[in-house]
């Protein structure tokens, strides 16, 4: 049994994560899932938050990375985890100031979009791209309490 897994995180416009991971914590529809090496094969949606991946350093020293990751979806087979995301990034890379903007900007929209009566499948993308700007908040949120 292989102490690591291959964890690749993917987006439209680049390969954000690719390398060896010994234990991942997400979030998928179905609650949080701690996968480990030589899971069971799996293929679940992902919700936007928070990805836990821990990875061995020099002298097998295990190194925690936090990352804010948007919906997508998971598969794991063959000790390969594949996370399909629209996007996922480093929580030392988050700026509150954007995010806030952005979380209002979607709210903005949805307000708009309210006012309109736009489809349900254009209100249900603009809610999506809420959830992910709060989940994003979040994340950042908890990264910056635990740091002190």
């Amino acid at each position: 049994m292989s102490s690591t897994f291959l964890l690749r995180m993917i987006t439209p416009e680049q390969i954000i994560y690719q390398q060896p991971a010994t234990k991942l914590i997400i979030n998928t529809l179905e609650g949080e899932i701690t996968i480990l090496p030589s899971h069971t094969p799996l293929v679940s949606v992902i919700k936007p938050g928070e990805a836990k991946i821990t990875e061995l350093q020099d002298h097998n020293t295990p190194k925690e990375r936090t990352m804010a990751v948007s919906e997508g979806i998971i598969e794991i087979r063959e000790n390969t985890v594949r996370l399909l995301l629209q996007k996922a990034e480093r929580v030392e890379e988050l700026e509150r100031e954007k995010i806030e903007l952005a979380k209002k900007k979607a709210e903005e929209m949805i307000e708009k979009a309210k006012k309109m009566g736009v489809d349900k499948q254009e209100f249900a993308k603009l809610e999506s791209g809420l959830e992910r700007e709060i989940a994003r908040l979040k994340v950042l949120e908890k990264y910056r309490r635990k740091r002190g």
